[in-house]
């Protein structure tokens, strides 16, 4: 039997592929407030060899414990060298969901979303997996890197939907770098 669909944001799927990019490094996040800067330093391994430690980059960031979010990472230049750069706010808000998920990782950017598993929580996005069928998202599976847990995740991509933009229309965070 399947679910009803009444309160949450779900969506049709469209062309979906299974795909993956995962950066060359997952960065645990060393303090309980840092899941962003554990994040950045992730998918800028896929940019550069030398990844500034975790305290080298509060540091020169001048960053405060709590969360941080992309109009902060972006003002402090905290995403370079990433050649292209792509945010939420690149893309109009009907645009922003599971399909463009997988279109960006399929053109090879490393991805990273805030999503509600904890209170404004980072994870980076690894892959998309249309299992079973293409044409229900209950079916489909992304892996995620946790760095509070510092674990890999396979999640239903239902339940990242629903964690990723709360009923109430908070913005669908996300860096995408390449």
């Amino acid at each position: 039997m399947k679910r009803m669909k009444e309160y949450f944001t779900y969506e049709e799927p469209s062309a979906f592929v299974s795909v993956s990019n995962t950066p060359p490094r997952l960065f645990r996040q060393e303090r309980d407030w840092t899941c962003s800067v554990a994040c950045i330093r992730t998918l800028l391994s896929g940019r550069t060899a030398e990844v500034p430690s975790e305290n080298e980059f509060i540091e020169k960031f001048g960053l405060v414990p709590g969360p941080h979010y992309t109009d902060e990472f972006l003002a402090k230049g905290m995403l370079s060298p990433a050649r292209t750069v792509k945010t939420h706010k690149s893309f109009r808000p009907e645009e922003i969901g599971l399909p463009l998920l997988a279109k960006l990782l399929a053109e090879k950017y490393y991805i990273m979303a805030e999503c509600m598993y904890n209170y404004a929580h980072w994870v980076v996005v690894l892959g998309y997996f249309a299992v079973r069928d293409p044409e229900d998202t209950e079916e489909h599976r992304i892996l995620l890197y946790d760095p509070y847990y510092d674990q890999v995740r396979l999640v239903i991509a239902d339940e990242f939907l629903t964690m990723w933009c709360d009923p109430d229309g908070h913005v669908k965070e996300f860096v995408a770098i390449r």
